[in-house]
């Protein structure tokens, strides 16, 4: 049997927890298994959408254009529309909170879509999204 070092690791499940944390300081947590990397592209597109809706009914500049296709690699960019979008819901809404202004059906279908999204694309095992310190950590910055 050869091994080749260059190969890339065979594809298998992901196990990933992430829990956010809204400014209130309530946490909402999903652990999640992911059955590879492939989902990328479609969880990139899915926050760029939700991105894109919030600051065009706020009427702000939409700083990626509908033209461009996002680019699920671009981790940075990607982080800020993830803060972006869970602050709003956070403070417009009350989402992530247990006593929501939303219905418990809708809030908990995008609760749970918008966090497999999060963790399809954020790198770590353990990740929290901290809106009180505005930031996303995994367990390597976890303090």
């Amino acid at each position: 049997m050869i091994i080749n070092p260059y190969a890339p690791p065979p594809s298998g499940p992901i196990e990933k927890r992430i829990t956010l944390k809204t400014r209130a300081g309530e946490q909402v947590s999903m652990d999640v298994s992911l059955a590879d990397e492939q989902g990328r592209q479609s969880a990139a597109e899915y926050i760029h959408h939700l991105y894109t809706s919030i600051k065009e009914k706020l009427g702000e500049p939409v700083l990626f254009g509908g033209f461009q296709r996002i680019d699920p690699d671009d981790r940075e960019a990607l982080k800020r529309m993830i803060l972006f979008i869970a602050a709003f819901h956070d403070s417009m809404f009350g989402t992530f909170n247990r006593h929501s202004q939303l219905p418990e059906a809708q809030r908990n279908e995008f609760v749970e879509i918008f966090l497999l999204a999060c963790a399809t694309l954020l790198d770590g095992k353990n990740l929290l999204l901290d809106l009180g310190r505005g930031k996303i950590l995994n367990e390597q910055s976890l303090d």
